[in-house]
């Protein structure tokens, strides 16, 4: 019995090294555009005057959703090799998703209360990112023995 919080792959189930490296890909990039979006949060955040910032963590967010959603497909098809990541990779989508909807309440309704939620969350979804990271390299070693 392993001693690991983190769920191994699956026994006997062979992942495609093909899908799991564009899992991998697919998730680096998402978790690329959750740091920019932190960068460009951090340009305009407590500042005046500062749409264009605003438009551009805007357009980040699309990409972002559309990312993670690629990443979600792309885990849905290692769902044999390795639940974790199909999990994982479905919870990060859903995570994006309920962000995104909080960053358009914060600017199209001038809810600024709801940035105590959108903060945590979205460093939520870069944890989950890099477990994912990590169970897909997980993966990867497993499927080239």
């Amino acid at each position: 019995m392993s001693t690991s919080t983190t769920p191994e792959p699956v026994a006997g189930v062979q992942a495609s090294p093909g899908a799991v490296r564009i899992f991998s890909i697919l998730n680096g990039l998402t978790l690329l555009g959750v740091l920019l979006q932190a960068l460009w949060a951090g340009e305009f955040v407590g500042r005046r005057g500062q749409q264009g910032w605003v438009a551009v963590h805007e357009i980040g967010a699309f990409v972002v959703v559309v990312l993670a959603l690629a990443t979600a497909v792309a885990a849905i098809a290692l769902r044999r090799a390795s639940s974790a990541l199909t999990f994982g990779g479905l919870g990060l989508f859903v995570l994006i998703v309920i962000q995104t909807g909080l960053g358009e309440a914060i600017t199209k309704s001038d809810a600024n209360e709801l940035i105590t939620a959108h903060i945590p969350i979205a460093v939520l979804i870069f944890g989950l990112g890099v477990y994912l990271s990590g169970a897909g390299a997980r993966l990867r070693r497993s499927s080239s023995r």
